[in-house]
This record gives C-alpha cells, structure tokens and sequence, in this order.
C-alpha cells in the first residue's frame, strides 16, 4: 500500500504537459505553435524535418487540430469576394473562430502570427482577433478545402465598408495555412 501512493504520485507529475487537450486522431490540418499552454504534439527542433523542418519551425510543444477537431467547434460562414484577379468570385467559407482555436489552444490573448505552406506570414493582434472575428475556414462552398487551393485551412475575415482596415485583412488572410505561430 506504501508503493502504491508515490506511484500514483509520480505517474501524475510524469505526464506531459500536452495531456489536457486531446490528441487528433486524423491528419493534422493546423498546427498553433510558441506560446500556447495547451499542446498534444511534441517539441520540434532544429532537425526535424518535414514542411515545418523547411520552413524552420520550431517549438517546445504545439497544439495539431485534424479535421473534426475543427469541425467539432462552432462553424461560422463568411461570403467574401475572392479569387485572382480577373476570376474573383462569391465564396462561402466555413470554420470556426480564429479566437475559439486559440483559446482551445491556451493562446486567447496573444498575437497570431499564420503562416502559409510557401512561408508567407502576417501578424494578427488579439484586439484585431476579438474585435474583428476572423475565422479558420476549412471548407469553402461546403467543400472541405484541399492542398492545391485554398486549404488546408485558410483565414477569413468578415467583410468591411472601411476600404483601410480592408486592405490590412487583406494581409492577414493568409490561405494555404498549416501553421500558425503565437507570440
């Protein structure tokens, strides 16, 4: 009975620090990064390889969201014009709030820095993110958003008659999103 108790002691204190927020069980599409308090992936380093590995990412634990972690949070919808100059359309993109992952991710409060597979970053301030309500799209038009378009996931913000605080979302919608650094 004596062995019993720091045993159960030192399972409790050898658990790792990622062991609240649940594991994805599919591929992870989003990956939050640096100064998150929730994680259930291991730290990667200088070597590691990969997309991230190419993009030099590194971090002491992260928190990965596959596809039904996503879904499974609130869904918005945000129709914006969009697409490449001269095929601009009407999309409807979905997902949940940039703030709800963070928060889920032990960032609320932070600064979002989304980083796109090419290595494309912006800079997202919490007031912008509280404020302004962008989402993590994961489908557009209904469909689920694919390498090769707009996806895996992409950030979207709700549309604006304030032509300057247009073009500064306009920077921070990154799309081709697979990662997303906290600061």
């Amino acid at each position: 009975m004596r062995l019993a108790l720091p045993l159960a002691i030192a399972l409790t204190i050898s658990l790792p620090a990622w062991a609240e927020m649940p594991a994805p069980q599919g591929h992870v599409l989003l990956t939050l990064g640096g100064a998150v308090t929730e994680a259930n992936l291991p730290a990667r380093g200088e070597d590691d390889g990969g997309l991230l590995g190419y993009l030099e990412v590194q971090h002491d634990g992260a928190a990965g969201f596959d596809a039904a972690m996503l879904d499974g949070l609130d869904q918005i919808e945000i129709t914006i014009t969009y697409g490449p100059e001269g095929s601009q359309r009407e999309i409807a993109f979905s997902g949940p709030l940039l703030s709800d992952v963070m928060t889920m991710a032990g960032a609320a409060g932070k600064t979002a820095k989304p980083m796109a597979l090419d290595g494309y970053q912006s800079e997202i301030p919490w007031q912008s993110i509280t404020a302004h309500q962008p989402i993590v799209a994961t489908h557009a038009d209904g469909s689920p958003m694919g390498i090769g378009g707009y996806g895996p996931t992409m950030i979207v913000f709700p549309p604006t008659e304030d032509a300057e605080q247009a073009q500064k979302q306009a920077g921070q919608q990154v799309w081709a999103l697979a990662y997303i650094g906290v600061e």
